[in-house]
């Protein structure tokens, strides 16, 4: 089974599994297909967070490879630069790229063997050469952020014609893409982070007003780590560790299970007790968590059995927080691509990619057709008091990450979802659906979603508590503004792409793709 957000790519990892390939090398095919045909969410200039669950031995690993801020942007640094904040875009906004270095590691670990990475790259190859023709939700994007690329001279030459972006139906061609992905299949890492490419990079970094250097690609290397989860019942959830931020899921998941009994029919109730989790568990995140190579992150604490009770005791029925307070979180002391792949040996990935936000720097390499993120300029904040504070070398801490739940019987469910800080929220939602809403998840991915903001995103702290509302909402949750919840008059935007994998009590793989993109679950019989 294979579900991701565009049809070419599931069709990708379908055709790997169908020619004796594994989970991981499906999930490889597909990513390198999606940063080809929904160039705005991720690719190889992005980065990528990993779960992989072995059929034969049941154990769970995640690969985070996520990359850090060139050694020479410093808190030092932007005080000299007159910087309140790191720009959004260009190349004072990116960070190390890690998604090539995942594909890598990950086909070396945990690929079967049966397929060498230049195959599993070849239809990626093949479409970036030959153009794909865009989807709707595909030339949405682009026409939403068509100044943002026109001011940028080198998204302009890759991306515009004209001075206009591309629309629906037309057939991007990404030739430069082609060869770069082609350097890659045929050396692997090294052509990126010791290659030409990394020639090109820090050329068109020092001409752009970057601070890129050979040294911060060349001393790049990803992790392979164990996964944090958190019993529920018999059920365990596990996703990723910092700098992923799945911990925000476990940690509103767990404060949920801990509130008192309520009846789960009650909609308005159910959804004020996870806009409140939400509030105390990203409060947490953004006190408490840093790159764990600067940070000392107290996970155990954070879902320890006490502190999840205690913050569950803070959640009033009757009326919403208007703030978190600071004793509530002290101990004493000191846009993204989601997929999941299963194969008949019982081995699932959950794999999602990102450039940030659309489009990442809008910066993309001379000569290579990688399109930069932009994770350090939308991750760091300059507060030097903060965890997740700027440092030469550091990563931010990411929204990213993926879930997988198992019970006594094995695995049961694996997925995620793009959408920033709505990540963990539509996580939460979706899984509340299933775990406790008896849902399926096709229909819990499909039903319509709510976001509480703020949630880690520097622009936004600071800023009054508010939701915004799928418009299908209708009056449903219209209580929501009785108990003081501010409802946004905002829209909720592209709401996320959830993909997911379930397993059946009889072992069959049901695959859910999310509609609001171009999702697409295909799966072998």
């Amino acid at each position: 089974m294979v579900a991701t957000a565009h049809p070419l790519a599931s069709q990708a990892g379908l055709d790997v599994l169908a020619r004796g390939g594994n989970a991981m090398d499906a999930a490889i095919a597909a990513v390198a297909v999606l940063g080809v045909a929904q160039p705005m969410m991720s690719g190889l200039g992005g980065d990528s967070f990993i779960l992989i669950r072995s059929g034969r031995t049941g154990a769970i690993r995640a690969v985070n490879a996520s990359g850090p801020a060139p050694h020479a942007q410093s808190l030092v640094w932007a005080r000299k630069a007159g910087l309140a904040r790191l720009p959004d875009r260009g190349m004072l906004s990116a960070s190390v790229p890690g998604a090539v270095a995942a594909m890598c590691v990950a086909h070396e670990q945990f690929g079967s063997g049966r397929h060498s990475l230049a195959a599993l790259l070849q239809p990626a190859i093949g479409h970036a050469a030959d153009g794909v023709a865009l989807t709707r939700s595909v030339a949405r994007f682009f026409a939403l952020n068509e100044a943002v690329l026109a001011a940028s001279e080198s998204a302009r030459a890759a991306y515009l014609k004209n001075g206009k972006v591309p629309t629906e139906g037309e057939v991007l061609r990404q030739p430069e893409l082609a060869h770069t992905l082609e350097a890659v299949a045929a050396a692997g890492a090294k052509a990126f982070y010791r290659g030409e490419f990394v020639r090109r990079l820090v050329a068109h970094s020092a001409e752009t007003g970057g601070l890129f250097s050979v040294d911060d690609l060349a001393e790049y290397q990803c992790e392979i780590v164990e996964p944090l989860s958190l019993s529920l019942g018999r059920r365990r959830i596990y996703t990723n560790p910092p700098v992923g931020q799945g911990i925000v899921l476990l940690e509103a998941l767990g404060i949920l299970e801990r509130c008192a009994p309520t009846d789960h029919g009650s909609e308005v109730t159910q959804a004020h007790r996870m806009i409140e989790a939400l509030k105390l568990a990203f409060f947490d995140r953004n006190r408490h968590l840093g790159d764990p190579r600067f940070v000392g992150n107290p996970i155990e604490r954070l879902l320890s059995n006490a502190h999840l009770c205690a913050h569950a005791g803070r959640i009033d029925d009757r009326r919403a927080m208007t703030s978190v307070n600071e004793s509530w979180s002290s101990f004493g002391e000191g846009d993204t691509t989601c997929l999941t792949t299963a194969d008949e040996a019982g081995n699932v990935v959950a794999y999602i990619s990102s450039l940030s936000t659309p489009f990442g720097a809008a910066e993309v390499i001379d000569g290579t057709g990688v399109l930069m993120n932009n994770r350090a300029g939308r991750g760091f904040t300059l507060d030097a008091a903060a965890p997740n504070c700027l440092a030469g070398g550091k990563r931010t801490m990411s929204t990213l990450h993926v879930y997988m739940v198992c019970d006594d019987d094995g695995l049961r469910l694996a997925g995620g979802t793009s959408g920033g800080d709505g990540q963990p929220q539509w996580n939460l939602q979706i899984l509340d659906a299933v775990l406790n809403g008896g849902r399926d998840i096709q229909g819990a991915i499909d039903q319509p979603r709510w976001e509480l903001t703020p949630g880690t995103d520097p622009v936004n702290l600071g800023q009054p508590f508010e939701i915004r509302m799928d418009g299908r909402f209708a009056s449903s949750l219209a209580g929501l503004g009785e108990l003081g919840h501010r409802i946004s008059d905002k829209p909720l935007g592209m709401l996320g792409a959830a993909q997911a994998i379930a397993v059946s009590s009889d072992g069959a793989l049901i695959g859910a793709a999310d509609p609001r993109a171009d999702g697409c679950a295909l799966g072998l019989d």
